[in-house]
């Protein structure tokens, strides 16, 4: 457990070299900023449970690294959804065969989604359908972030497998854009 005096040193004694080793990783100021602070908002959230034996300005560092992933990851969902608006924009209405392709990836998805055991296919399913994030996840089904973490894992891994061959007429097909949700259950 981390009391706050000592939460306040670690914070007064750390806070600007998380800025810059953020700022190695974003080349942003005001994000590395942000991101720096947010660690620092996690540590004080865990701080009834942090283990003193664990090395603090590890724990930031690592937690520095995952937030800087996480922003880059939106990014790129982001640059992706606009550029997906932008091709969706410009391919023409009449395009049957896009379409057919279309309709039959998203059948493809929705069976090997359907063919996902039970636990997994649920927790896969509030994941990337709805949204939610792996804690509410494991707060609502009363099991481990771990638990929540390995079953979309084994879903990802499968679904790769089962929908392999759509994937590749996907990429042969410049013209052809499946929704952006089926894009992002990989992401």
């Amino acid at each position: 457990m981390i009391t706050d005096k000592q939460f306040e040193d670690v914070f007064r004694g750390n806070f600007a070299s998380m800025c810059n080793f953020a700022y190695s990783i974003v080349k942003e100021r005001d994000l590395a900023h942000d991101i720096a602070q947010q660690a620092f908002v996690n540590l004080w959230e865990r701080r009834s449970s942090f283990d003193e034996q664990l090395n603090v300005r590890s724990y930031l560092q690592k937690s520095i690294v995952n937030l800087a992933l996480n922003h880059f990851g939106k990014i790129k969902r982001l640059k992706f959804e606009d550029e997906y608006t932008d091709s969706q924009l410009n391919i023409s209405s009449s395009d049957d065969s896009s379409d057919y392709l279309a309709g039959e990836v998203e059948d493809a998805v929705k069976q090997a989604v359907e063919q996902l055991p039970e636990t997994t296919r649920t927790i896969f399913s509030l994941s990337r359908f709805q949204g939610m994030p792996n804690q509410e996840i494991a707060d609502n089904l009363k099991i481990s972030v771990k638990t929540v973490e390995k079953h979309i894992t084994l879903s990802i891994k499968e679904l790769r497998v089962k929908l392999e061959p759509y994937v590749k007429k996907v990429e042969k097909n410049p013209l052809f854009i499946v929704g952006f949700w089926l894009v992002d259950l990989f992401i």
